[in-house]
């Protein structure tokens, strides 16, 4: 079972207050057995002392005190019941569930305190078997409980759902935990965290996504809410949907990590939206909030490429070339510098990539062929013929060299010509 479930067990255990909403039971009035409040004045100034002991965290004198009054004689019923209580409550502040929930067994079993503090004793002390693991034993005693009262808050349900979830009955736990946010006017965070729960642990995808919207309205700050919700929507194959929450998510200046910002970018890449894709990597780069390295320069060059973006894509890629260990990055380059025209470029990135070498033969012809091809744009016929000569020893950039060696020839006798015409003027 889910860590995060057990986690909500301590959560949900606060100490009781009467709640907002509840279910009327129509169980019968219960009435006390013996009289309600019979204590004498050295009792009570010997109970208000051991009360002020507790105050002062001086728990084993107040325990000591308390059990030698325990077997004095002319102890009524209800004043045995306040005793109960009170070392019951000694044992709780000391983590000792299992001995508080027997002192407050022995509290109902008397049957002499009001009812309010008597149903308090029995929902108290159903918490208490589960906070000990106990969970079946504290879901019979909550069952108890709520056999008795003639009102069952809303925060017992969330406990008695609790229960279930420990005991893997998720389907219990669901109708439970829906039956304590439905009584409740203002339903708690905790509550619909548990449903949350409940509804990944029975793969129920569209009910988490409904219950996660709800979690966002309550806590709209909270990244892990839209960081799930987005994550249930790419589940049920909603991108678009899944996308939308992640970059508000985004804007809401929510991103904290490094895998916030490329998951965002790989969500805009994954939808075919480059541009959005790139501006987001970008100001992460520049901003240092995503690590500046070959990978994600490179994978930025390649969206604004996408994008059409070939000036931003160019400067990524001169960025990722200062990471690079071999000329795979200078050849990428060289592609863009080539398409814009832009030969003195082209020829210092082409010259990178084969110095830098790691390219394999059919990337070092065309690396060689590229660069014959630059170099005569810029007539620097000599150092293109070497290229085209270099380009010429690998099989699949051959057949293209020795059509520019033929074109480099024309090339070189119109350049002659023009420049006797030019000398006979």
């Amino acid at each position: 079972m889910s860590k995060k479930i057990t986690v909500l067990l301590f959560c949900l255990f606060a100490t009781f207050i009467s709640a907002a909403g509840s279910l009327k039971t129509g169980n019968p009035i219960r009435k006390p057995s013996g009289q309600v409040g019979l204590m004498t004045e050295v009792q009570q100034k010997k109970i208000t002392r051991f009360n002020e002991m507790l105050a002062d965290e001086k728990y084993a004198e107040a325990k000591s005190g308390l059990t030698n009054m325990l077997s004095s004689s002319g102890v009524s019923g209800y004043v045995q019941a306040v005793i109960y209580q009170l070392l019951g409550h000694i044992d709780s502040l000391q983590g000792n569930y299992t001995s508080s929930a027997v002192n407050f067994k022995k509290a109902i079993d008397l049957d002499a305190m009001p009812n309010t503090t008597h149903f308090q004793m029995m929902l108290q002390r159903a918490q208490l078997l589960m906070l000990n693991d106990d969970h079946r034993g504290g879901l019979k005693a909550l069952e108890e409980y709520m056999a008795a009262v003639d009102e069952i808050p809303d925060s017992a349900f969330a406990i008695k759902a609790n229960a279930h979830v420990q005991l893997e009955q998720f389907r219990e736990g669901k109708a439970a935990i829906k039956q304590a946010i439905q009584l409740s006017e203002k339903p708690k965070e905790t509550w619909y965290q548990l449903l949350l729960a409940v509804h990944s642990e029975l793969s129920e995808y569209r009910e988490m996504a409904d219950v996660l919207r709800i979690l966002i309205g309550i806590a709209p700050n909270k990244k892990v809410y839209w960081m799930q919700l987005h994550s249930v929507l790419f589940t049920l194959k909603k991108d678009k949907e899944s996308l939308a929450v992640w970059e508000m998510a985004y804007r809401k200046g929510l991103f904290d990590k490094e895998s916030d910002y490329m998951q965002l970018f790989k969500l805009y890449s994954y939808n075919e939206v480059p541009y959005k894709a790139g501006d987001v990597l970008q100001k992460a780069l520049e901003e240092g909030k995503v690590e500046s390295n070959f990978k994600n320069w490179k994978q930025l060059g390649q969206v604004w490429y996408g994008a059409r973006e070939l000036r931003k894509s160019m400067s990524a890629y001169e960025q990722a070339s200062q990471y690079a260990t071999d000329g795979e990055m200078d050849l990428t380059r060289s592609y863009l510098y080539v398409d814009l025209e832009e030969w003195n470029k082209a020829v210092e990135s082409i010259n990178s990539a084969l110095q830098k070498g790691g390219l394999d033969e059919n990337k070092t012809g065309n690396a060689w062929l590229m660069l014959g091809m630059s170099y005569a744009s810029l007539k620097q016929y000599s150092r293109a013929r070497d290229a085209f000569n270099n380009a010429m020893k690998y099989q699949k950039s051959r057949s293209n060299a020795e059509q520019w060696l033929s074109h480099l020839t024309t090339l070189e006798k119109k350049a002659e010509a023009a420049s006797q015409d030019t000398a006979a003027e």
